[in-house]
């Protein structure tokens, strides 16, 4: 039953349930007995600077159509997609994942995020939807393949946006909620201590793996105090 509450794509993990999730949205995530996912979104940080995305398409396999079906079953929408294993060219879906972490990283040590990373610290346990696996109509997958690069944009308040660039210009802009999310990843905070002694976000890694080199997964108070009396 497990497995029905997750998907791989491309050797990725990614997590599949009713909740709303956007990418780059920060949030509190809960897995009952690893048998129900959710995902509690609290903040959009402010994205002063484009963050640089991956994208890559895939086709269709029956599991992952099963997802699919499940999902526009419950949100009441009809099929813009049929699958069956005798087609020989299978419909294609999308996963977009941050690539540019470092990127965003600086947005949310910026002071115009301060309120985000005290809530990060004082919760300890707040994630990053950090990938997203989407099926779009067809004329935006068309859209899609003709671009060279992709950035998430934040152009309105609290609302985060697709755009499409080619040969260095925006060619165009995509409603990530135009599409049918089949399944996300997570990443969660890793901090360490910069040269004033203050802790700030270093890292993000999969919410499945542990913090590396000198990061640490929560801020250490007592280590802090002992830093300042050296």
């Amino acid at each position: 039953m497990a497995s029905c509450q997750t998907a791989k794509i491309n050797n990725t993990k990614y997590n599949v349930s009713p909740a709303t999730t956007e990418l780059g949205s920060i949030g509190q995530a809960t897995s009952l007995f690893k048998l129900k996912n959710d995902f509690e979104t609290h903040s959009f940080p402010l994205l002063k600077n484009n963050i640089r995305l991956d994208i890559k398409t895939m086709p269709f396999n029956k599991k992952l159509y099963s997802i699919y079906s499940k999902k526009a079953e419950s949100a009441q929408i009809k099929k813009q997609i049929q699958y069956a294993d005798s087609i020989p060219v299978k419909p294609e879906l999308v996963t977009i994942s941050i690539l540019d972490i470092r990127s965003y990283l600086n947005e949310l040590n910026s002071e115009y995020n301060r309120n985000i990373t005290t809530y990060l610290k004082d919760t300890e346990d707040g994630v990053v939807v950090t990938g997203l696996a989407v099926t779009f109509p067809k004329e935006t997958l068309t859209q899609i393949k003709s671009a060279d690069a992709y950035y998430l944009i934040n152009e309105q308040e609290k609302k985060y946006t697709l755009a499409l660039f080619t040969n260095g210009k925006k060619t165009s802009e995509i409603d990530l909620k135009s599409g049918t999310i089949l399944g996300y990843t997570l990443g969660r905070f890793c901090w360490a201590i910069d040269e004033r002694h203050n802790w700030y976000i270093a890292d993000i890694v999969d919410n499945d793996n542990g913090c590396k080199g000198n990061t640490e997964s929560k801020i250490k108070e007592k280590e802090r105090t002992s830093l300042f009396k050296m």
